[in-house]
């Protein structure tokens, strides 16, 4: 089962530099920074700033962690194999893709919002990402 990522200040440093050229990235580093590193807390805030609904009305389960399941589905299909052994900066637009999608947002807000999401996805590392939920029915 997946477990809540923290990230250093030295790791959010390293990633910086690997986003340099994305500025959705780079302004979701700032609030990952605002958030001590919590990516989950991180990635929670942007979506309410950014509109987003549902993040706070499911006491259940946790909703960045409902949409890292979802984010699961679609990243570890097959055809996003190759995605294992790239850096942050080439889930990213990926994620982003999906995101926008799966919130009907527009493709700036779900940069931001996909950030948090490729960052626990690389700290995890995407095999065992990709093995870390249950994806039985």
């Amino acid at each position: 089962m997946f477990s809540e990522k923290i990230v250093t200040p030295e790791q959010i440093a390293l990633y910086r530099e690997q986003v340099a050229d994305n500025q959705e990235a780079l302004a979701a580093l700032d609030v990952i920074e605002e958030w001590d590193g919590d990516l989950a807390d991180a990635g929670e805030s942007i979506a309410k700033l950014n509109g987003i609904e549902g993040v706070e009305t499911n006491a259940d389960l946790r909703w960045f962690v409902q949409k890292l399941k979802e984010c699961h589905k679609f990243i570890c299909q097959p055809k996003y194999e190759n995605l294992r052994d790239k850096y942050v900066s080439t889930l990213i637009p990926v994620l982003t893709e999906f995101l926008a999608g799966s919130l009907s947002c527009p493709p700036g807000v779900a940069g931001l919002i996909a950030t948090p999401f490729a960052l626990t996805i690389a700290e995890e590392g995407m095999d065992k990402f990709c093995q870390s939920f249950n994806t039985q029915p």
